[in-house]
């Protein structure tokens, strides 16, 4: 199975570094939404005290200007995961993994692996392979298709980017 056009499959360490560079770059988009979030909060709660865990602003709180701060992180979150999900489900290559020179390919068809399988796929990596104390992650290096558990069950393969 690898090679022909998907390309030969990844190891762990450039999965591992896609992973790692995603974390920064995707974290560094997310950082204006936050930064804005925090100091709307901020402003909101600027005539507040904390006594003995207990929040008190004698009603001067603005609650206007915290459900924009909450609304600022919120949307900076969705920004993120579409773009995220449409460069893995359109190219299969995330920023981290296009840096890395890999990309997750249809397991039957190399080709990218669509909106649905790229939505599983990430949904089963956060709830299930993360969670058990990253097993899921880890299985890949004790598997013939170095594929995770994700990548089990959304029927995909990392593979090397032959354009690279």
């Amino acid at each position: 199975m690898p090679g022909a056009s998907g390309g030969e499959l990844a190891g762990f360490g450039s999965r591992l570094g896609g992973y790692l560079l995603d974390s920064l770059l995707y974290g560094l988009l997310f950082l204006p939404f936050l930064v804005a979030g925090i100091v709307l909060i901020a402003m909101g709660l600027e005539d507040c005290v904390s006594f003995d865990d207990e929040i008190i602003c004698a009603g001067r709180e603005k609650p206007g200007l915290i459900a924009a701060g909450v609304i600022a992180m919120v949307v900076g979150f969705v920004v993120i995961v579409v773009v995220y999900l449409r460069a893995l489900a359109t190219t299969g290559q995330t920023w981290g993994r296009k840096l890395v020179g890999i990309r997750v390919v249809d397991a039957s068809t190399r080709g990218a692996p669509g909106w649905g399988k790229a939505i599983g796929r990430q949904l089963f990596a956060g709830f299930i392979s993360a969670n058990v104390l990253y097993l899921g992650y880890l299985w890949m290096i004790w598997d013939g298709q170095n594929q995770t558990w994700h990548d089990k069950v959304a029927s995909t393969l990392v593979v090397k980017d032959p354009g690279q």
